[in-house]
Formats: structure tokens, sequence, C-alpha cells
């Protein structure tokens, strides 16, 4: 039974979601790519009104500006409305990218990228993460590779504690029964 759908906007999105959330968390929820911000939010509404399980639908806020975050959460959220008999539903946005979750900790990146970051690189790491990871490791799937080939449990757990996992950990565990969370 899946107990509810995670919704993101592409392939590398949901790879970063499924092993930076946890296993007892995601063993009933099915992770889905939209292919773009669009036809992931597209999805989502179609879900909700058909299949009538909770969405969690992630996607980059492609911006640090919080009047249009706020503005376009509005937006999605009415649609989402709209659709929803009355089914759980979260909007969850990636300040500026999901790709940020990889750089809340410099020395963690440093480390994997075997060098040290200058103030200016370091804005546009915070600016534009995943451009950042691409002049970095190059573009395509490998980045995603290359960060979790070179990261421990232990920095796994670093990562989770970014603001948006928690925030969709806390989403997650509100869909599932007290008796089975399990820490």
């Amino acid at each position: 039974m899946t107990l509810a759908y995670i919704i993101a906007e592409g392939y590398r999105d949901i790879e970063i979601l499924q092993k930076l959330l946890p296993k007892n968390l995601t063993q009933d929820i099915q992770f889905i790519a939209g292919e773009s911000s669009y036809r992931a939010r597209s999805l989502a509404s179609s879900l909700l009104a058909t299949r009538n399980t909770p969405v969690a639908l992630v996607l980059d806020a492609d911006t640090d500006n919080e009047s249009q975050i706020l503005e376009r959460h509005d937006l999605i959220n009415y649609t989402l409305n709209q659709a929803s008999p009355g089914i759980p539903y979260q909007i969850f946005f990636a300040v500026p990218e999901i790709e940020i979750i990889f750089l809340q900790d410099k020395s963690l990146i440093e480390k994997i990228a075997q060098r040290q970051f200058n103030d200016l690189e370091w804005q546009l790491a915070q600016s534009k993460p995943k451009e950042f990871l691409e002049i970095l490791f190059g573009k395509g799937e490998q980045i995603n590779k290359i960060i979790f080939d070179h990261i421990t449990e232990e920095e796994i757990k670093i990562l989770q504690q970014h603001p948006l996992i928690q925030a969709i950990m806390a989403f997650i565990a509100s869909l599932i029964p007290s008796s089975v969370v399990i820490n």
C-alpha cells in the first residue's frame, strides 16, 4: 500500500531525497520524477484527485526572493486544494535549488571536492548550487554519485538536518500512525 507520493522535478532530485530520507519513513512512499516543474505540479494534482493518497510536492524555488516563493506557493496551493478532496498534501520549495542541501556544510563539500573555496566561490555556491556543483564535478547524473560515494553515514545525518529534509520528514511522519513510527 502506498502511504504517500513524493513528487519532484527530476530524477536527480528524487535520488537526493531517496538517499537522505530515512528508510523507516519511506518504505511505503512512492517517489516520482515529474521531469519538469509543470509536470510535477500537474502530476501532484492528478494523483490527489484520483488516488486519494497524500502528496509531498518538492520543487526548486529557482530564487531566494521570499515574496516570489510565497506567491508561487499560493498559486500551486490553490491548484492542489481544488484537486484534493480533503487529502493531505504539502508543497516544499528547495531554496534556491535542491542541491543546496549538499552545501549546508562547507567543510563537507570541501572534503568531497578536495579543495577550499574562497568567499566569492561560496557565494556562487549559495546562490546557484546546481551550477556550482556542475562546475566542480561536471554535468549530469554523476554529481549525486560523486557526493554520495564520498560521504559516510554520519555525514548523511548532517545533510538530513537541512530544513527541507526535516520538513519532508515531519510531513511523512504525520501520515504514519504513531505506533508505527520508529526512529
